[in-house]
């Protein structure tokens, strides 16, 4: 299954590098449009779209007349054929001077169906170049929100060794007036160890996860990131938008499917194109050239000298024509290229329908996990409330002496692991939400 396939939120890419050095906080927004401005990859693809434009604007260019002009000047030796006189004479010195100009009046509607095809091309890329941006934008907003869940979880890693050490202290406490065997001490010392184990692969997991924001954003590794907090909106107060909704708007704005329509009319006009070469061509050319010799006779005085200049001007010869030029057999090379453009166009329309069967399981999968996620959250939710209740009750116990301290901590250990669990599923299910908004087109927003 294709990931990351979603329509790119219209985002402002004005990030620096200076600005990336002394941003204190970072917005999802900001990692993004860093992340845009600074990815090789889609600089690449940046190209690209650009060569398919100049390759567009010189498509209608073709339709202008070709124009050439030309001179030479010849000394020759020996024998040789004068221009002037078209006769055979052991030295010359002669030239030409002239422009040319051909223009195609019809042939086929190739020039037309080329300008057409070439504009496909060109909306082609930019359909490729958003598709690659959106995979991006996912991928850092993927990140953002990892790194998010993991700093919830270091603070909870980071209180759950503030409350151990703590009822290490007053087992130590109980211990020294003999209301607590030694036992039990060494127990809740046991834990204190674990959970100082635990809160360092916490900071590991936060670190890692900064690091793959960096990786992501191609920030410099020494680069600071903070980012910012957003209170996130509760699930349950959220809704899960209708699955044929999310279908119908993911279809009409997501970049990969018009690109696809964008390769289907390619390949309509690569086939005019091609049909086109079966067509008579009709063409119009016009010359006007002029030449000279050393050994032209001056018509007016044969005695006289006949400067360049004069041979120039009397030499001048204008030309209009207008041509037909009929394909008759190439071998069957025309009927084979438009048999593999009929090819090419069934395949393009056959890519259509896959990427539109693609997205359909695609969304029905994020679908599913998004109410999966949602239920999962609100049992996590209702197991902590329990779990409150639980430590709240052991806790009582324990302080008039009905509770040992392992019974406690047993009570603590699931309170907190029910608290982790609620926040994993919480970012689960923002994360599936926020997917199927990017499918429908909508503005990312975690607040």
């Amino acid at each position: 299954m294709r990931h990351f396939t979603i329509t790119l939120l219209v985002i402002a890419l004005t990030s620096t590098t200076s600005f990336a050095q002394d941003k204190e906080e970072w917005s999802l927004n900001d990692c993004i449009s860093y992340a845009h401005e600074n990815n090789i990859s889609l600089k690449r693809q940046e190209l690209n779209t650009q060569l398919t434009k100049k390759d567009f604007t010189q498509s209608k260019l073709n339709l202008l007349p070709d124009v050439g002009a030309g001179v030479e000047h010849t000394i020759a030796d020996g024998r040789a054929l004068n221009l002037e006189t078209y006769e055979w004479e052991n030295s010359v010195k002669q030239g030409w001077m002239g422009v040319q100009g051909n223009l195609t009046l019809f042939e086929g509607l190739r020039g037309f169906n080329s300008i057409q095809m070439a504009k496909a091309a060109f909306l082609l890329s930019k359909s490729n170049l958003v598709v690659l941006e959106n995979q991006i934008t996912l991928k850092v907003m993927t990140g953002y929100l990892d790194l998010m869940r993991k700093t919830d979880l270091l603070a909870v890693a980071e209180e759950k060794v503030t409350v151990t050490e703590l009822q290490v202290k007053r087992m130590e406490s109980l211990v020294e007036v003999g209301n607590a065997a030694a036992g039990e001490l060494l127990e809740v010392k046991s834990q204190y160890s674990s959970e100082k184990y635990n809160l360092t692969s916490a900071k590991n997991s936060v670190e890692i996860a900064r690091l793959n924001m960096i990786h992501l954003m191609n920030l410099e590794l020494d680069a600071p990131l903070d980012i910012e907090k957003p209170e996130l909106a509760d699930p349950s107060a959220l809704d899960i938008p209708n699955l044929d909704s999310v279908y119908m708007n993911a279809v009409r704005y997501l970049p990969q499917i018009e690109g696809a329509k964008h390769n289907i009319t390619l390949q309509e006009k690569s086939l005019a194109v091609t049909k086109g070469a079966l067509s008579p061509q009709v063409y119009m050319s016009g010359l006007f050239r002029s030449n000279y010799s050393n050994n032209a006779v001056n018509p007016i005085d044969p005695l006289q000298p006949y400067l360049y200049p004069d041979q120039i001007i009397d030499h001048k010869f204008k030309s209009v024509s207008i041509g037909l030029s009929i394909p008759i057999f190439n071998k069957w090379q025309t009927n084979t290229n438009i048999s593999k453009a009929k090819i090419n166009l069934q395949d393009a329309r056959y890519n259509m329908e896959n990427e539109k069967q693609v997205l359909l399981k695609e969304i029905q999968q994020f679908y599913t996990d998004a109410v999966a996620a949602l239920e999962n959250y609100n049992a996590a939710g209702e197991i902590f409330a329990n779990s409150e209740e639980v430590y709240r009750y052991a806790e009582e116990k324990f302080k008039v002496g009905m509770a040992t301290a392992l019974e406690l901590e047993e009570a603590r250990n699931r309170l907190f692991s029910s608290q982790s669990e609620m926040i994993s599923a919480k970012y689960v299910f923002i994360f599936y939400s926020k997917i199927l908004d990017f499918y429908q087109g909508k503005e990312i927003n975690l607040g």
